[in-house]
């Protein structure tokens, strides 16, 4: 299996923005973590019990506690369906996937993980990921998403009016058109700029609707893109997404 690499954001309580503050990264049977800038951006944030040197490579065997914390048993009846909703293959689902596709929330903290996106040698990618957003829509666009299938198109629109994320991406569908929520924070601050010159380079689809997940796992989406020369320099390689140490 290749390196599976993933990033942590961390919401300051005061400020209320996010930071990535971290990545995590399996290879060849084998986890590490290591802080990044993002967790420098502010004094609030306060490094993880027994890892609280922000300049150290951790490595371990088994994953981290402060992310085995946030799998679902594998033992809980709940299981088989929780992996259903992630479009994930119970076979071949393993502790990153789970935990880059469903971001490895708990309702306790401010932290979240989102997967390195891959570009391939010519800037072209595909993501999947969760729309969000869904409990604040209407009742009409609640039932345009439970009337979607696998591989009906959506659209991007910029919400340059959002007063609380400049960077919001809305998603819609076309006949009738409906909103359907937000691409997630992490993707919509790599991609409205580049949306914004380059759109056409850019499709977004349904991948899974599980009508009977909660609200946070009920629309499963796709986007398949191609990077400019000039945004794939940039895409994922921000100040914050630096590592503290090699």
């Amino acid at each position: 299996m290749n390196k599976q690499t993933a990033f942590l954001t961390w919401q300051d309580p005061d400020s209320r923005d996010w930071h990535v503050i971290g990545i995590l990264e399996y290879e060849k049977k084998q986890y590490s973590f290591r802080y990044t800038q993002g967790s420098k951006a502010t004094n609030n944030f306060i490094p993880f019990s027994g890892m609280d040197n922000l300049t150290k490579k951790y490595r371990s065997s088994e994953l981290f506690p402060v992310f085995q914390n946030r799998l679902l048993s594998s033992k809980r009846p709940e299981f088989p369906k929780f992996i259903s909703w992630l479009g994930l293959n119970s076979e071949t689902a393993n502790s990153m996937n789970m935990l880059t596709r469903s971001g490895g929330v708990r309702g306790t903290d401010n932290l979240q993980l989102f997967p390195k996106i891959e570009l391939d040698s010519d800037g072209g990618f595909e993501h999947v990921f969760f729309v969000h957003g869904g409990r604040y829509l209407s009742e009409s666009a609640q039932n345009r998403i439970n009337s979607l299938t696998s591989r009906d198109i959506l659209y991007a629109c910029l919400d340059i009016q959002n007063e609380f994320d400049s960077n919001a991406v809305l998603l819609r569908t076309q006949n009738p058109p409906e909103l359907v929520g937000y691409i997630p924070r992490y993707l919509s601050l790599e991609l409205f700029s580049i949306l914004k010159e380059e759109q056409n380079d850019m499709t977004f689809s349904v991948e899974l609707i599980s009508n009977e997940a909660p609200e946070s796992y009920k629309l499963l989406c796709r986007v398949k893109g191609k990077l400019s020369t000039e945004s794939q320099g940039s895409f994922m390689a921000g100040q914050e997404y630096q590592p503290l140490t090699d």
